[in-house]
């Protein structure tokens, strides 16, 4: 099992001299870190189900799956699921009295 102090490692040489060549062209550089956890965010985004991202944030909201990591594999949807169950919810108590169906 992984913790939180574990290293995310691997060999991609290619991808390395690319962005010291980028960086090398840039005034200040670039910020090699960051496009690397925004890339891993993506990319784990990308590979995720319809059904692990339900799973997952069944997961969030039984408090079984921290806010952060939530934000990570979810990301904006997280906001979107939300106001869609507060929709429904909202939906569920309107009175349908005098509302009538035409068949």
């Amino acid at each position: 099992m992984t913790t939180s102090n574990d290293k995310i490692q691997f060999r991609g040489i290619d991808e390395k001299r690319a962005s010291q060549r980028l960086s090398e062209m840039r005034l200040g550089g670039i910020n090699i870190s960051e496009l690397a956890r925004e890339g891993l965010k993506e990319k784990l985004r990308e590979v995720l189900s319809n059904e692990e991202r339900v799973e997952l944030h069944q997961q969030y909201l039984d408090g079984e799956l921290d806010e952060g990591v939530a934000k990570v594999l979810i990301g904006d949807l997280l906001e979107d699921i939300e106001r869609e169950r507060e929709a429904v919810r909202k939906a569920e108590t309107l009175s349908t009295d005098g509302v009538f169906q035409n068949k």
